[in-house]
Formats: structure tokens, sequence, C-alpha cells
């Protein structure tokens, strides 16, 4: 008997359809039923299997990916501020700008920043703070932007636009 090899993968995408079962010889003769029909079901069973499998892979890859890349933005930007670090002073100027409503006033950022920002408003260092985090203090409360914040809402917004 001569059989075609066929690929799991070919099965899975369609390509390839499984070879034709074996002839079934004929019940009247008393002969058992034929074997190959039950492989066939298992075959269908198998071949389901393998595609939710495949289907669980790549959506588990699409996924890791997905980390992956964002894991890779947020290692490259924070290498990139180590050279060269936010300008924190700029960060601050607009947002005391776009605040302005608010009547802010003072400014709170990380020690590692307080040396490079120079504000007509008091600036206090505030030690809970990061490099590229800031505070805009108003009369009633304050607006936070964090560096952390910041880089999520770029990669929500990249990822949107892809």
């Amino acid at each position: 008997m001569h059989e075609r090899f066929i690929s799991l993968t070919a099965l899975v995408r369609g390509a390839a359809t499984p070879p034709a079962p074996a002839p079934v010889p004929n019940v009247a003769s008393g002969a058992p039923p034929s074997v190959p029909r039950a492989i066939d079901f298992a075959h269908a069973d198998v071949v389901h299997e393998l595609a939710l499998m495949r289907l669980a892979a790549m959506e588990a890859f699409e996924g890791l990916a997905h980390r992956a890349l964002r894991l890779l933005a947020s290692d490259v930007l924070f290498r990139e501020l180590a050279l060269a670090p936010a300008d924190v002073e700029a960060l601050a100027k607009r947002a005391v700008e776009r605040f302005a409503e608010h009547a802010p006033v003072a400014i709170a950022i990380s020690a590692a920043d307080a040396e490079r920002v120079r504000l007509p408003l008091p600036v206090r260092v505030d030690p809970a703070l990061c490099a590229g985090d800031l505070v805009v203090d108003v009369c009633d409360g304050a607006f936070e932007s964090h560096f952390s914040f910041r880089l999520e809402d770029a990669l929500r917004r990249a990822e949107a636009s892809a």
C-alpha cells in the first residue's frame, strides 16, 4: 500500500487534504468495520486540536512581542535619558503655561533635576519624585506629570497610530 506524506503544517493551513480512507469492506460479507474510518474521525480531531494550539501559540507570541517591544522602547528611552536628561525646565514651563488658569504656586521636581530648573515660581525638591517627574502645585491641588505616565501615553499613541 502506497501512502502519501502530508505535513501537519500543510493540514492545519488547509493546503493539503488528508488521504482518502481505504475502501470499506462489504458489511454483508461479515467483515469487521473498517479501522480507517475511526482513524479519520480521530484525524479530524487532531487537526482541530492542532489548529487551536496554533491559534493559542500565535496569540501568545503576539502578546509577548507586544510586551517585548514596550520593554525595548522603555530601555532605549531610559538609555537616551541617561546620556541626555529630559529638559524638565521646558516641561515645567509648558506645564505652568498650560495650567495658568489654575494659578500655579510652585513646582516640585526630583533631586536629579534640581540644578537644571530655573523658573519664576518656587521650585522644591521632592525625594519621592524620579528624574523627569514634575508636579505643578496650584491653589487647590496639584497636577502631576510623571515620566512613566508620559512614556505610557506616548507608547499608547504610537500603538494607536500603527
